[in-house]
């Protein structure tokens, strides 16, 4: 017999034997024989309740030990979890990985931006049962894609349980996959982009060109050592010797060039628009130079052999107008170089070929005239148009080349800032002016301030503010004779740090000026927040303003804006009366060009300041 049956026999025993006894002296009242009947009932029905509670639990107890049993024996990612997300039971393979972590809290749909999932998730599971998707989980320090499922749970029988969550392990096929499309655009040998990324990123520079940056460029190196044919073993390593030949390149190349793969033998730069400083021919001629010395400094593979490298260097828009003709033009100029000599390199472009040598002759004659200081500043004025006096000067260097002659700044500068000797140049200017101030304060011959030009390279010098303390100090001058004119690109600084030096500058007494205002990256923001004094009229603007009425409206717009903020406004390059009395009538009284003077040494300075006295005195008459 069954112990349900047992239970209830025993049950019913009790509750005769408890009638019996009562029933003899409760036959009289009949409401104590129902009560005796009722209460019978209760103890059998209570035993019978406590049994099946007995008999489920039991059952519960039991269907978890299976449970567990299952996630123990299997290899699937299965876990349940409650409202916290917290572990309540999860197969092995999972305790494994996660340990300590919350498995919700570090679930991504974004590996790399970390693009949290699980609220999201949530989201979902409030309007519907179920979520299916993949996502990334961190565990340490491993990332593990997975297609997950999870359940939202309602089981009485078991409360606690809120979330069922099934997950698929799919990081090696994630892995295939972005090594797939990593194949469709970079080298699987030196991982480098490849000719597919190379045509779409030249066109992207080519869509980015703007008149302030006009040119991007495409150097081709073809290492000719890879083409000779040697021993089996030497053929064998060809693809060792190709990719460490592109890790020493990605080391060489600063990260702001493109570096590609073009071909079996062959590398190729993509060189921005941006980085293409003027005059591109220098530039990319100085690139292609310090490729040439990483090769030959190169020891590829244990092989002591000599590398050699011919290349070729074409550039938008000389040399083509889309990606595939630029290509060609390079692929020309690479047989061309090969044709000459080893380490040789040709453009596409007769003209920039020409140019690139000829910059290179320039390059080691400004190199010596440093060393020899075959620099000499002349001194243009400034003057008021309205009193027809000198108020200032411009101090303008010369190179007297021993070769060339006297050569204007125009000629050099652009030359001395690709070789870094632009700084040289500038504390040279500084020192040279310092000493005509001494002399001019002296004779009584400086009119205003004499305004220096300062390069970008100079003033991002650590020690460019205590240089010029110093030699101010060392000529015993005061920064209240001097106007700096700031290149406009030294205004794309942050704006904090550069208003900080310029602070410090204005506390030893310079005068600030914003060059070529008007052009370029003129802004609002700087002039208002950053402590400048003056600005200078762009050239480009005065040079079609005859010409073009926008043009004149641009710079009369530009001048009362510079007197609604109260700063001085300079234009230069006044080479007609027209255009001296259009600035006039717009405002701008301190006016600077040849119609009034050219740039003169310090020598014949005197003479001029005579004449302006001659000419005041016959308008006095």
């Amino acid at each position: 017999m069954p112990l349900i049956g047992w239970l209830c026999f025993f049950a019913l025993l009790l509750a005769f034997t408890a009638q019996a006894a009562v029933t003899n002296g409760l036959s009289a009242n009949p409401f104590s024989a129902l009560l005796v009947a009722f209460s019978t009932g209760v103890i059998i029905a209570g035993v019978i309740g406590w049994w099946r509670l007995q008999q489920q639990m039991n059952n519960q107890r039991q269907q978890k030990t299976a449970l567990r049993q299952l996630l123990t024996d299997t290899n699937a990612l299965v876990a349940v979890l409650d409202d916290d997300c917290q572990l309540l039971l999860a197969s092995s393979p999972l305790l494994q990985l996660t340990q300590q972590h919350n498995l919700c809290h570090n679930m991504y749909f974004d590996a790399t931006a970390r693009q949290a999932a699980w609220p999201d998730i949530q989201r979902v599971l409030q309007q519907q049962q179920s979520w299916q998707g993949e996502v990334w989980w961190q565990f340490k320090q491993d990332l593990l894609a997975v297609s997950l499922t999870i359940t939202q749970s309602e089981n009485n029988a078991w409360p606690a349980a809120r979330y069922l969550l099934v997950a698929q392990d799919i990081t090696e096929r994630k892995r295939a996959d972005q090594q797939q499309l990593n194949n469709l655009t970079h080298d699987p040998l030196t991982n480098l982009p490849n000719r597919v990324m190379l045509v779409e990123q030249l066109a992207n520079n080519i869509a980015c060109c703007t008149p302030l940056f006009p040119t991007t460029a495409l150097l081709l190196i073809k290492i000719t050592s890879l083409l000779q044919h040697g021993s089996p073993a030497v053929q064998q390593n060809s693809a060792e010797r190709i990719a460490d030949t592109a890790r020493a390149l990605r080391q060489a190349i600063a990260p702001q060039f493109t570096i590609a793969r073009y071909s079996s033998d062959s590398f190729a730069i993509l060189v921005a628009p941006h980085l293409c400083h003027p005059p591109p021919a220098l530039s990319l001629n100085q690139l292609a130079h310090q490729v040439f010395l990483l090769l030959s400094q190169l020891n590829i593979s244990g092989d002591s052999g000599q590398v050699y490298a011919s290349i070729g260097v074409s550039h938008f828009p000389l040399d083509g107008a889309d990606p595939q003709t630029i290509m060609h033009s390079a692929e020309r100029a690479v047989q061309t170089a090969a044709k000459v000599s080893a380490n040789n390199f040709c453009f596409a472009d007769s003209k920039s070929q020409q140019q690139a040598t000829e910059y290179l002759t320039l390059q080691a004659e400004l190199s010596n005239s440093l060393e020899q200081d075959d620099f000499i500043v002349y001194f243009q004025p400034q003057l008021s148009i309205s009193s027809n006096r000198v108020v200032g000067y411009e101090a303008l260097l010369r190179w007297h080349n021993p070769k060339r002659g006297i050569m204007l700044p125009h000629s050099f500068l652009a030359l001395a800032e690709q070789s870094s000797m632009i700084v040289a140049l500038d504390r040279k200017v500084f020192r040279q002016c310092c000493q005509q101030v001494q002399h001019w304060l002296k004779t009584d011959q400086l009119r205003g301030r004499l305004a220096l030009n300062i390069s970008e390279q100079h003033f991002q010098q650590a020690d460019f503010i205590d240089y010029l303390s110093n030699c101010l100090e060392q000529h015993k001058q005061q920064a209240s004779h001097f106007t700096l004119e700031l290149d406009q690109r030294i205004f794309q600084q942050s704006t904090a740090e550069l208003s900080t030096k310029l602070s410090k500058l204005r506390e030893l007494g310079f005068a600030l000026l914003m060059d070529n205002f008007g052009d370029g990256i003129s802004s609002l923001t700087a002039l208002r927040e950053l402590p400048l004094d003056a600005v200078k009229i762009a050239r480009s603007l005065i040079n079609q303003m005859e010409q073009k009425e926008q043009q004149r409206n641009i710079t009369a717009s530009l001048i009362r804006l510079a007197g609604y903020l109260q700063l001085e406004v300079t234009a230069s390059g006044i080479d007609s009366e027209m255009q001296a009395y259009l600035l006039h009538v717009m405002g701008c009284d301190k006016l600077q060009g040849n119609l009034f003077s050219k740039a003169l040494p310090a020598s014949e300075i005197p003479a001029l300041l005579a004449r302006e006295s001659k000419l005041l005195k016959k308008a006095a008459n």
